[in-house]
């Protein structure tokens, strides 16, 4: 521990009476408030991933729909064509020295002296020919498909190699460090995002490449914290907490959707930049990397966690020097666990990045209604999650079976059910209830990802935990670049007819079950030899605190 940890600490262990934790501990134990923090965490971190899915939908106009709905399945299709609204528009003087006051009113403007501040009434006049920055206008941008798909799939550039990031810097400087001040850059992004958007699309792609590169560090993070809080026969309910970006999706495709849609869509970008400042001064003052860390845990809590993890989690944190990357990289139960998340991460960018596409341009809903109703299939999930996190713990307490057989087992529900779910869906047409009621069943089974690839990473080796699920989810993301791009070549371009629909949930389907015939082929559940640390030297020791 270097002297600025020494001196946090300090300031903290005096504070402790004046935070709380001292009552709090006594009817709360700290793992609980733990896996609160990174509930929100995960929470948080969906808010900003799906900003850009949900917000294509109002803030851009593909070249010659004139906001009309297109596809097999119209329903209302002027729903988002006369909205009015009310625009501050920023223009540039040509004369940089002007003061002059100049005051002037008429119909449908108000212009401010010097610096020429328009309010405009009329959302259908075409923007001044001088141009400028329409901020508050919720006018939308004419920009193609090929855009659209760009600037949805543009997270996932900075996701990639953020999730590989954030496995190294989880375990080099601690998950509590990473994920707070990932979440402030996040925060300060997505506040500038409309005034980015207003410059260029390429700068707003550029926006969306930052803000994934923090999100990829919230997962791997969170993962290093459970392997340090949780103790074994805990450990589903642990990585269930994870959900708590399936969980925040329930509220974020109505809540972003109903801002756009009753406000502006650059609403869509503030207020929840707002709520990451919030939260984040909650996670500076409640998350610890660790029991021995925690400055207002109980002796017999602390205890409880140590004893119950001794033999698997030891108290040194490894460095990157002594992490065994060759031998990670060339463990077969490993490769079929990345290939395993590959197909479950496909699954869910498909819904992240393709569903309200497929509500609002195929089946017809309005946007607000067609964000209520991409969210319940997330809804679902965190429900079944629950009850296969649950299940899990009790299987493995009993131990009614393997590990291996329980995580193999739960890769019918999180891969098999799901995939013939989406293929069902391209075949009702536009049955609106039962092609909802599948894709809710779909992401609902998939619940069962918290018991199978989600926690796998922490059966091969509870020691690197944070760093194998960096490197899983770095691989898998890669499928969040692919998906926005296909989406828009196979069925976008075309206006999203339902038939262009049914091949790219053939697809999907196609991948999910493919992924899981691998795992169940070569995963495992067993510590694997790789995990064990070579003890230091008391001196080199001493060299790294």
């Amino acid at each position: 521990m270097n002297d600025v940890e020494v001196c946090e600490d300090e300031i903290f262990d005096e504070q402790v009476p004046l935070l709380g934790y001292q009552r709090r501990t006594q009817w709360i134990p700290s793992r609980v408030i733990i896996c609160i923090m990174m509930f929100t965490a995960c929470w948080t971190s969906y808010m900003c991933r799906l900003q850009m899915s949900i917000l294509a939908v109002p803030m851009i106009r593909t070249l010659g729909d004139k906001h009309e709905l297109s596809g097999a399945c119209v329903r209302d299709a002027a729903a988002q064509a006369n909205r009015e609204g009310r625009s501050i528009i920023f223009d540039h003087m040509e004369d940089p020295g002007y003061s002059h006051a100049i005051f002037q009113r008429d119909a449908n403007d108000t212009v401010f002296p010097g610096l020429n501040v328009t309010f405009r009434e009329d959302e259908s006049e075409a923007p001044p020919a001088s141009g400028g920055m329409h901020l508050f206008s919720g006018r939308p941008f004419d920009w193609t498909p090929f855009i659209r798909g760009q600037l949805i799939s543009a997270y996932s550039w900075g996701n990639v190699p953020g999730n590989f990031i954030g496995g190294v810097v989880a375990q080099k400087w601690g998950p509590r460090r990473a994920i707070l001040w990932s979440s402030i850059l996040a925060g300060v992004v997505s506040l500038i995002s409309p005034i980015l958007a207003h410059l260029s699309w390429i700068a707003l792609a550029l926006s969306r490449v930052v803000i994934g590169l923090t999100g990829g560090i919230t997962f791997p993070a969170c993962h290093t914290l459970v392997a340090r809080w949780a103790p074994p026969d805990e450990k589903g309910r642990f990585v269930w907490t994870l959900q708590g970006g399936t969980f925040g999706s329930i509220f974020l495709f109505g809540m972003i959707s109903g801002i756009a849609e009753s406000m502006n869509w650059e609403s869509g970008w503030y207020i929840p930049a707002i709520m990451m400042f919030v939260w984040v001064v909650a996670w500076y003052l409640f998350a610890w990397d660790s029991p021995e860390e925690h400055p207002g845990i109980s002796e017999e809590e602390k205890n409880f966690i140590l004893e119950s993890q001794a033999g698997t989690v030891q108290k040194q944190k490894p460095s990157l020097s002594e992490t065994p990357i060759l031998k990670i990289m060339t463990s077969i139960p490993f490769l079929c666990l990345i290939l395993c998340h590959f197909g479950n991460l496909f699954l869910l960018f498909f819904y992240q990045n393709g569903m309200m596409l497929y509500q609002t341009k195929a089946l017809g809903f309005q946007l607000t209604k067609g964000g209520v109703v991409a969210g319940l299939p997330w809804a679902s999930r965190v429900l079944f999650a629950f009850f296969f996190g649950w299940a899990g713990d009790i299987i493995k307490r009993k131990q009614f079976m393997s590990v291996t057989a329980l995580r193999k087992v739960a890769t019918i529900f999180s891969h098999l059910l799901p995939g013939i779910c989406l293929i069902i869906v391209g075949y009702l047409g536009c049955s609106f209830f039962w092609a909802n009621v599948f894709l809710v069943l779909a992401l609902g089974f998939n619940g069962a990802a918290s018991i199978s690839n989600l926690s796998n990473n922490q059966d091969l080796s509870p020691n690197y935990a944070g760093f194998l699920y960096g490197i899983m989810n770095t691989i898998g993301c890669l499928s969040g670049i692919i998906i926005s791009p296909v989406v828009e070549e196979v069925a976008g371009k075309y206006g999203n007819p339902i038939e262009k629909w049914r091949l790219l949930f053939w697809m999907g389907a196609t991948v999910c079950i493919s992924c899981m015939a691998i795992f169940i082929a070569g995963g495992s559940g067993k510590v694997q030899s790789w995990n064990e640390l070579k003890p230091r030297e008391e001196g080199e020791t001493a060299g790294r605190r």
